[in-house]
């Protein structure tokens, strides 16, 4: 016969092991949904009629931006309304066909209206550390992003990069992400890429 004492400690270890088993499972499922694409995650429902956007989308064969216009509905807070054009940027670009591919999970936290003429885009780590470094691939995703958001707001002037809500010297190494960008500046370089 097995003492009693001894049953007890089994049935305690028994419920333990399925105890760490389920919260095994809970980390598992928790990690899953981190771990999804941008294109998979779900974001709040945007209401109100579709809208065309206007994406600068880069092309890394020709190093130059070319316009696509998608159908979207957006929502009417300015800084929203940047962030969602941004992300649709961003899906693009994590698409199989894309023409200048980001990393998985690069992402857009926020993008900060200063008035009408200043914005603060907020990226996320994942955009910035699994960026291909060089200096082409990097001015080409950082001129996407700003062409992209003056399509938004044709008053915007300048634009400033943050990654997760810090400053940063480069992007991946090579461009410079400690100041501020002048859209008009930046478009006439997009220009001369062509």
């Amino acid at each position: 016969m097995i003492p009693r004492r001894l049953q007890y400690v089994v049935l305690v270890l028994v419920v333990a092991i399925f105890a760490m088993g389920g919260y095994l499972v809970h980390l598992k499922r928790k990690a899953e949904m981190v771990s999804l694409p941008l294109a998979t995650r779900l974001s709040a429902p945007v209401s109100g009629p579709a809208e065309m956007l206007l994406l600068y989308v880069a092309d890394d064969q020709s190093g130059t931006l070319r316009q696509e216009t998608i159908s979207q509905a957006l929502p009417s807070d300015p800084g929203e309304r940047g962030r969602t054009a941004l992300h649709a940027l961003i899906a693009r670009c994590q698409q199989k066909d894309s023409p200048h591919p980001l990393p998985a999970g690069a992402d857009v936290h926020e993008v900060f209206m200063m008035g009408p003429s200043s914005a603060v885009i907020n990226l996320n780590a994942a955009f910035a550390d699994g960026h291909r470094s060089g200096i082409g691939p990097e001015q080409l995703s950082l001129f996407s992003l700003v062409m992209t958001l003056r399509a938004q707001f044709p008053q915007l002037t300048r634009v400033r990069f943050l990654v997760e809500g810090k400053s940063r010297e480069t992007l991946a190494g090579h461009v410079d992400l400690s100041s501020w960008y002048d859209t008009a500046a930046v478009a006439e370089s997009a220009a001369s890429l062509k």
